[in-house]
């Protein structure tokens, strides 16, 4: 079991995901990376407290899509906020005050449905008119387009990081307050 005194490399390599074996193990990272809130709402989804007949609690290869994608991306703000649909699938929602949105939905631990509308009411078109892709291919799509996602270089001196090395950040902080559900 990690421990949240235990420095934790964000974004995790492929190896360290792997080899998590438990819901369990991806809330201890996310303690660890700071956030035991989105920590308490995953141990929530993947018991199966207040399920409705025929859902399914929240999945680890769902869990594992999520931490494998907020793993690469930084919020200034940390504000997301987590659902868990019917199939058991983790829903992220990023939400901005000039009515931006981006969701996904973690179907496993590589393939992400995604909704991202842009502030005119537009929704972008990530895949060729799909709303389906691969974890890397939506992230990368995401990172493209600067209203989303832009690069962020990280401070040198952190521990667990080495220095001038990137990490993708949501949008610009004068637009990412938090608006709430």
């Amino acid at each position: 079991m990690i421990t949240q005194e235990r420095i934790i490399p964000r974004p995790l390599s492929a190896d360290a995901l792997a080899a998590i074996g438990s819901t369990a193990e991806v809330c201890d990272i996310l303690r660890a990376w700071g956030r035991p809130d989105l920590a308490a709402r995953i141990a929530w989804f993947a018991s199966d407290a207040d399920l409705d007949e025929g859902d399914v609690p929240l999945t680890l290869e769902s869990a594992l899509g999520f931490l494998a994608f907020f793993g690469t991306v930084d919020s200034p703000d940390g504000k997301v906020d987590l659902g868990c649909a019917p199939e058991g699938w983790i829903c992220a929602v990023w939400r901005f005050p000039d009515l931006r949105r981006v969701s996904l939905w973690f179907m496993d631990s590589d393939t992400v449905m995604y909704a991202a509308r842009k502030s005119a009411g537009h929704f972008a078109d990530l895949n060729n008119g799909s709303e389906v892709g691969s974890r890397a291919l939506i992230t990368e799509r995401l990172l493209e387009k600067e209203e989303w996602f832009s690069w962020h270089t990280l401070k040198t001196g952190a521990t667990h990081y080495r220095p001038n090395t990137t990490s993708p950040v949501i949008a610009a902080p004068a637009t990412s307050e938090w608006t709430g559900s």
